[in-house]
């Protein structure tokens, strides 16, 4: 079933106006590639002190969807 569904939105979901491919054509270009192990890894502390770096960011636009609606 998740083939042709893959199949069918190569079919209709492509346009020139999207901002990204369609799903299948996504599976199609990631299954083509062979795996590659990552090239940067970020430690938990460091993982950390950018959650803290970005906070006060992630509570303003909380704020301003909250607001919004």
């Amino acid at each position: 079933m998740l083939p042709l569904l893959r199949q069918l939105s190569v079919r209709e979901q492509a346009s020139l106006f999207a901002s990204h491919p369609p799903h299948g054509l996504r599976h199609r270009m990631l299954t083509a590639c062979a795996w590659q192990d990552s090239r940067l890894t970020v430690t938990e502390a460091r993982n950390e002190r950018i959650d803290t770096e970005l906070a006060r960011h992630y509570e303003r636009v909380s704020r301003a969807i909250a607001w919004s609606g």
